[in-house]
This record gives C-alpha cells, sequence and structure tokens, in this order.
C-alpha cells in the first residue's frame, strides 16, 4: 500500500514539473534570442535620439595670414627676429617679426641724412654769399651774371634737399616693409617660418581673434534636415584634447554640400572621407571657450540633440 502512495505522488510531481516547463518554452522566440533584442531595440532607441558629426574648431572671429614683404626679383627677405611662439596672446599694433631688409634700409637711411645734413650747411654757406652779391652788384662792384650764378646755384641746391627729404621719407616707409606688425589683437596661431629663413607661400604666421571659438561640423546631407538654427549641441574631443563635455548652439547651416574635409593624415581613419557633408557652425558657449580657446584645428564629436 506504501509502495503505490509513493509512485502516485512520484507521478504527480512529474507531471507538475513538464507542464512549468513547457509553459517556459512557449514564451521563448527560438529564432530571436532576448538579449539580441533589447541590444536592438535601445539601439534604435539611441539612433533616433540624436545625429552625430565629425568636425573640428576654429576661431569665430577674424584669422589673418601675415605674409613677408617682397623685394623685386629676390622675393621675400629672411627672418632676422621672431619676437612671438605660438600660442601667444598678441595686441594689435605689436611687433611680431623683423626682416634682414632692415639693416640695409638703416643703413641707406643714414646715407640719406648725411646728404641732407651737408646739402643744409651747402645752402647756409651760399644764401649768405648770394646776399652779399646782392648788395655789391647793387653797389656796382660785381656783374649781374656773377649774382646769378649764385642764385641759380641757391636754386639747385634747394631741388637737391627737398629730394633728398623725399628719399628719407620713402626708406622710412620701407623700414615698415621690414618689420611685422600685428593687425589684430588675438592669439598666434601658427608660425611657419624661423629666423634665417625666407617665408614661402603660407606667409610668417597665423593670428586668429579667437576670444570666441566656434566648431565646424560635417553633418552628413541624410541628416542635415534634422538640423535646426539655435539646436543644442554636445561637444567633445576624438582624441583627448580636452576632458570635458562642452555645449554650443547652431548658428549657421551651409547651404552647399560638399565632400568631407579629410581631418587626419591616415587613410585609414578616415574611410568615409569622400561622404558628402554640409558644414554646421556652432558656436561654443561663452563659459566654455576658455577649455579651447588655443587649440584650433582640434578635430572634435558633435553630437545634435532632438
Amino acid at each position: 500500500m506504501n509502495h503505490r502512495i509513493r509512485l502516485l505522488v512520484s507521478v504527480v510531481v512529474l507531471a507538475l514539473l513538464a507542464g512549468t516547463l513547457i509553459r517556459l518554452v512557449s514564451n521563448v522566440d527560438p529564432h530571436q534570442p532576448v538579449p539580441k533584442v533589447q541590444r536592438s531595440k535601445a539601439l534604435k532607441v539611441a539612433q533616433a535620439s540624436y545625429i552625430s558629426a565629425l568636425g573640428y574648431l576654429e576661431p569665430a572671429g577674424d584669422v589673418r595670414v601675415l605674409a613677408a614683404p617682397i623685394q623685386g626679383v629676390e622675393g621675400s627677405p629672411r627672418i632676422k627676429t621672431l619676437n612671438v611662439e605660438e600660442g601667444q596672446v598678441v595686441a594689435q599694433s605689436q611687433l611680431l617679426a623683423t626682416f634682414d631688409n632692415v639693416d640695409r634700409i638703416l643703413s641707406q637711411q643714414n646715407t640719406v641724412k648725411a646728404k641732407i645734413l651737408s646739402i643744409k650747411s651747402q645752402l647756409a654757406v651760399l644764401e649768405s654769399e648770394t646776399s652779399r652779391y646782392r648788395g655789391l652788384t647793387r653797389d656796382g662792384v660785381v656783374s649781374a651774371a656773377d649774382l646769378e650764378l649764385r642764385e641759380l646755384k641757391l636754386l639747385q641746391l634747394k631741388g637737391e634737399l627737398r629730394q633728398a627729404k623725399a628719399e628719407f621719407s620713402q626708406l622710412q616707409t620701407e623700414e615698415n616693409y621690414g618689420k611685422l606688425f600685428s593687425p589684430i589683437g588675438g592669439t598666434v596661431l601658427k608660425i611657419y617660418a624661423r629666423v634665417g629663413e625666407r617665408p614661402g607661400q603660407r606667409g610668417v604666421m597665423e593670428i586668429g581673434a579667437n576670444q570666441h571659438m566656434e566648431v565646424i561640423a560635417q553633418v552628413n546631407e541624410g541628416d542635415i534636415g534634422s538640423i535646426d538654427l539655435g539646436q543644442k549641441v554636445y561637444i567633445s574631443s576624438e582624441n583627448g584634447s580636452f576632458s570635458r563635455r562642452l555645449e554650443g548652439r547652431v548658428t549657421r547651416i551651409s547651404p552647399k554640400v560638399s565632400e568631407r574635409k579629410k581631418l587626419t593624415v591616415d587613410p585609414a581613419s578616415d574611410s568615409d572621407a569622400e561622404a558628402r557633408t554640409v558644414d554646421v557652425r556652432i558656436a561654443i558657449l561663452p563659459e566654455h571657450v576658455g577649455v579651447v580657446r588655443n587649440l584650433t584645428g582640434v578635430k572634435i564629436m558633435a553630437t545634435f540633440s532632438k
């Protein structure tokens, strides 16, 4: 009797376990594991919530490329002194560099100065002598021809003095050509030529008014319809140039679609360099500008909130 009761209980327990297992199996999709479905849904939600684009930093103000003076067939003079370094803040009209033509110009100035002093001395003597000859001519002591010769010489010297002064004025102008002054207040972004070198086509240096900074984000043409003026943007560094996440606002959307600007020298890491993009300008919030003021050209990732 006890044996039959134990057997009956075992059959009931097995039946209950089998039913539970069948219900669990029936709720599982054999063709799509649960974790993968969850990841897919999360990815779709994430893709629908923001747009990302690569870009780079640049000053929102004026950027000037400063060139060296040209000396006819000789081309640009060599740099004699360089008074600034990259990243240095400069004021408007500050002396940035001098060129080796300054020595020649200063030497010529000294020569012309000496010439002017000599002419002035000759004029002083001749004017006194001519004045005396005028009195002698009135008294009939000397001929009018002698007086006329001195007066002609006097006019000639006065002409030579005017010419020498004009030459000196021209040399003063050329002296400024031998010096490089900053046309704006800002920061030295890049120096292209050093002491002893002749600046090439790129010029001597770049000066940027970086009191304000902006991002140029290259947004894929398929996403540009989701970008609006004033839209909030989060900015992060692609290469760790700055650690914190910055904020900005869209200020301008280019009307032109073009090939994306290559942001690295490594073709393998720029595989989508041929992608067609639209440039979107993003003004960085004033309180964040100090973080990136000296990072012109740095590669960034811009994330546009929706």
